[in-house]
């Protein structure tokens, strides 16, 4: 029962974005309250402030639009890259385990290898790793400055050792090659997401927009709602700023964070995955 309760207070309240988005809140209804019972006697002038407001509503909904499809095109390809390193993976192993002549020892360490690269690609994205770091690998003396790559590599050693043995022939090099090359095709996509944020003038620009739009916006409702303007803004604000902490969260789909993507359960069903299909202990 307390973990229902607990599960529909984090559906309320997202801990990602929360103590940000209720300060602020917070402070926008004070200074709004502040306006209201100090200066609700004055006339502001009604005509600009609605202009003011007006305005810098249209502004501020394209903006946000416009940032808000773009944080979660950095997610969404994110979870597709993902999705297809599972693909590439399970490919890898099913073509290995029914077209190639490999004995226990060789499918063990097709597993070690593509059940360490994601892993080592989970760490990469996030805070960097050693290759004794992957499961499997802690008694490797190598020290690779690009981990990833290292594996990816010993995957292509692997199809060239067992052509050479004659375990496959040229044909089937090529149909693992396939998959074995999108190993760091996916790598390099996820480093593109990973290192290329959205352009700072034009997150300075929304900001911007936003602190104006907290600012001028309870002159104006105050002017036309008296206090029921207090509501008023504590819900704009509420909206506004938390589409954008929202974005500013799913923009960098690699980490650690609630709504990021779940890399480990990834990791953990490719690593299910490929045991089962080159028939190892997992």
């Amino acid at each position: 029962m307390a973990r229902r309760y607990g599960n529909l207070w984090a559906w309320f309240w997202p801990a990602a974005i929360a103590r940000r988005l209720w300060l602020t809140v917070a402070a926008s209804t004070v200074y709004t309250a502040i306006i209201h019972f100090v200066f609700r006697e004055q006339d502001w002038g009604g005509a600009w402030l609605s202009a003011v407001g007006l305005l810098n509503g249209l502004v501020i909904s394209v903006l946000i639009g416009f940032r808000t499809k773009a944080a979660y095109d950095r997610w969404w390809e994110g979870r597709c890259l993902w999705g297809e390193l599972t693909n590439h993976s399970r490919n890898l192993c099913l073509k290995a385990a029914r077209l190639a002549d490999l004995p226990e020892g060789e499918r063990r360490e097709l597993f070690r290898l593509v059940s360490g690269f994601p892993l080592a690609l989970m760490k990469h994205l996030r805070e960097g790793l050693a290759l004794q770091d992957v499961p499997g690998f802690e008694k490797d003396a190598a020290a690779p400055a690009h981990v990833p790559a290292e594996l990816a590599g010993r995957v292509f050693a692997l199809l060239a050792r067992w052509r050479a043995a004659g375990r496959i022939d040229g044909y089937t090099q090529l149909a693992l090659d396939t998959h074995a090359q999108a190993l760091m095709n996916v790598c390099g996509a996820c480093e593109k997401v990973r290192h290329t944020p959205l352009p700072g003038t034009y997150l300075a620009l929304l900001r911007h927009g936003l602190v104006l739009s907290f600012l001028f916006v309870p002159w104006h409702l105050t002017h036309l709602l008296g206090a029921w303007a207090l509501v008023v803004q504590a819900l704009v604000v509420y909206f506004l700023l938390g589409i954008e902490l929202t974005a500013e969260e799913v923009e960098q789909p690699f980490g650690h964070d609630p709504d990021d993507l779940p890399l480990e359960t990834f990791c953990l069903n490719i690593r299910r995955n490929a045991a089962e299909l080159l028939g190892v202990a997992g």
